[in-house]
């Protein structure tokens, strides 16, 4: 059975559940584009979300209400984004929630706020 990482280049090593019967297109999107890397950015005015961007082509499918280790697809063209949400100060709209993050949500939160303070980061989400 698969497994999922995100890795940072500062440090911080993450699990990463899929959700695929809550997204099973986003998640089989993702499948096929994995291993991808991308440089994570600060999304202050949506409160505790860094975001890395991802050539994925999926349809909008199970937008939720993000929380602290979820992981959602905006599939905006003009985004076309990983959010990663870090905390409880969350203001971020509803996009596809495909994946989470539940173990380590403090060194979680460490890296969301190196990214905010230090700026851009290069992640790796990856399946070993």
């Amino acid at each position: 059975m698969s497994e999922y990482f995100l890795e940072f280049e500062k440090g911080g090593r993450f699990k990463v559940r899929l959700k695929e019967a809550e997204a099973p297109n986003t998640v089989a999107a993702f499948k096929k584009a994995l291993p991808m890397e991308g440089g994570c950015l600060q999304a202050r005015f949506a409160g505790d979300e860094f975001f890395f961007n991802a050539d994925v082509d999926v349809s909008a499918e199970n937008a939720k209400e993000p929380y602290c280790g979820a992981l959602s697809f905006n599939c905006d063209p003009k985004w076309k984004a990983v959010c990663v949400y870090y905390g409880s100060n969350i203001k971020s709209a509803s996009y596809n929630l495909f994946a989470e993050i539940t173990e380590d949500l403090e060194d979680l939160k460490k890296v969301g706020l190196r990214i905010w303070k230090q700026g851009e980061e290069k992640v790796v989400f990856k399946e070993v």
